[in-house]
């Protein structure tokens, strides 16, 4: 498996980018970083930004470390030799990404994966303008109409390893944690949701009690996954973006030890505690 450092950021378009931001930061609790005309950065842990807003029309992204740039060569010819066709950005391109140096590739659902060398790191210690509990960025989520060609993109493509599936859901590591991107069947493509880390249960259910008297959507939640055993609550962000906080992800060698596990393809592998969702990427096989 290819070292990656993490799951870096993530990039999505938007119609409005002061309505994204105002979400963001006065609801969601992340807090605001660099901005320009067409995007709009927020911070949630020490790196300069996790998430990134943008009217410029280019398109959604997610984003990959590498420790040396010579492993920018690695990945790509690892995409090359499993079919898939990686271009190296330019400086210029790099820049605005806020990295050293970088590499795209599209994946099967549309969504543009990006490995970066040297992206900025924040000086200063996160503060929220609200106490979510966030400490750091996650997971996100894919949607995916041939779940199967996007499994193969991240694993033999990327290199990243499956850690367990639910249904054809598949959940996929990059470091310890049981995952960083999670593949779920749906009928459309692009990303479907972000997870950020709260740093316990606690903030789990202050959230939802938050949602509850801002009447924000609870989409999901609180629920615990049956395959990570992570513990969240999600609401709906900016251009119908899934966007959840998640505590007690299961973490350490013995994941990637013991091999992936099939779960059943149905909402409890979602959601073991039967908290009620519409989402039908949640329900499995429960189709509503």
């Amino acid at each position: 498996m290819i070292r990656y450092r993490d799951l870096r950021y993530l990039r999505v378009s938007v119609d409005d980018l002061d309505a994204a931001a105002r979400f963001a930061t006065d609801v969601f609790g992340l807090q605001a970083a660099d901005r320009d005309d067409a995007h709009a950065m927020f911070r949630s842990d020490a790196r300069n930004y996790s998430i990134c807003f943008s009217t410029a029309g280019d398109g959604d992204a997610v984003a990959l470390t590498v420790a040396r740039e010579e492993d920018l060569e690695t990945v790509a010819a690892r995409l090359d030799g499993a079919g898939f066709s990686p271009s190296k950005l330019t400086e210029a391109e790099a820049a605005t990404r806020q990295a050293k140096a970088a590499l795209a590739v599209t994946a099967p659902n549309g969504v543009a994966v990006e490995i970066v060398w040297r992206p900025l790191h924040s000086g200063w210690r996160y503060h929220a303008p609200r106490d979510a509990g966030i400490v750091e960025f996650n997971s996100v989520q894919m949607a995916c109409t041939d779940v199967v060609a996007n499994e193969a993109f991240w694993t033999k493509g990327l290199g990243l390893r499956v850690s367990d599936w639910a249904g054809d859901t598949a959940y996929l590591a990059l470091d310890a944690a049981h995952h960083r991107v999670a593949l779920y069947p749906s009928d459309r493509d692009g990303i479907l949701g972000a997870c950020w880390e709260v740093d316990d249960k606690d903030s789990i259910m202050r959230n939802w009690y938050f949602m509850q008297k801002s009447q924000l959507p609870v989409i999901a939640g609180p629920d615990r996954q049956a395959a990570s055993r992570a513990m969240y609550v999600t609401t709906g962000g900016p251009r119908g973006l899934l966007m959840s906080y998640i505590t007690d992800m299961e973490t350490g060698p013995q994941i990637a030890e013991r091999g992936p596990r099939q779960f059943a393809n149905a909402a409890r592998s979602h959601g073991i505690w039967g908290s009620v969702t519409e989402q039908a990427e949640f329900l499995g096989g429960d189709v509503l």
